[in-house]
């Protein structure tokens, strides 16, 4: 495919940044089809985290985060309850509790990591501090403050990001936060 230019890009509704981070994003996922079945298993892992939280972090959503190098696994964490550390926090506060170098490791995070400082620090400076140089993830944060932002960061930074990896399972796992910090209102179910 060869480069667009601006008025091609118009007619998709893409800055020129937006076409430059998807057509990375492009070849990112065209050159790693070969570690795709391993970034699943981790997700499913990851995923089996996370719902380890449900019932604990409402109104926060449930994350669950993996971090391999070499098809070891280094550290996991998930959200375990509401203003506690956030999944990539506890993966790697047992890391350093731990000695394990984290330089050169991949991060399997089921929701985008944050890059604002609310009850917890950002995720995203927690990543690059430790060396890491990839991140997969299955969703996109919705929350206005990070949407996007925590992956463009890491990838300013240079580490690689996979996007949408088991999108569908980890968009699922977030229903209720999604609707919730998209509306501003719960879900109502039936009695």
């Amino acid at each position: 495919m060869g480069r667009m230019t601006g008025s091609r890009l118009s007619i998709y509704g893409m800055s020129r940044g937006d076409f430059e981070m998807w057509d990375r994003n492009r070849r990112n996922m065209l050159g790693t089809m070969d570690d795709m079945h391993q970034y699943r298993e981790y997700m499913t892992q990851a995923l089996e985290l996370a719902h380890r939280g449900a019932g604990w972090v409402n109104p926060n959503p449930l994350v669950g985060t993996v971090v391999v190098r070499e098809g070891e696994i280094l550290a996991a964490g998930y959200h375990d309850r509401y203003c506690g550390p956030h999944a990539e926090r506890m993966a790697f506060d047992y890391a350093d509790e731990h000695g394990v170098d984290m330089h050169g490791a991949t991060v399997i995070d089921t929701l985008e990591p944050c890059c604002h400082v609310g009850s917890q620090p950002a995720c995203t400076d927690l990543i690059l501090s430790h060396g890491i140089t990839r991140v997969v993830v299955g969703s996109i944060d919705p929350n206005p403050i990070v949407a996007g932002k925590g992956l463009r960061i890491l990838e300013e930074n240079g580490v690689e990001v996979v996007y949408d990896v088991m999108r569908a399972e980890c968009d699922a796992i977030n229903r209720h936060f999604f609707h919730y910090i998209t509306t501003g209102m719960g879900v109502r179910t039936k009695c």
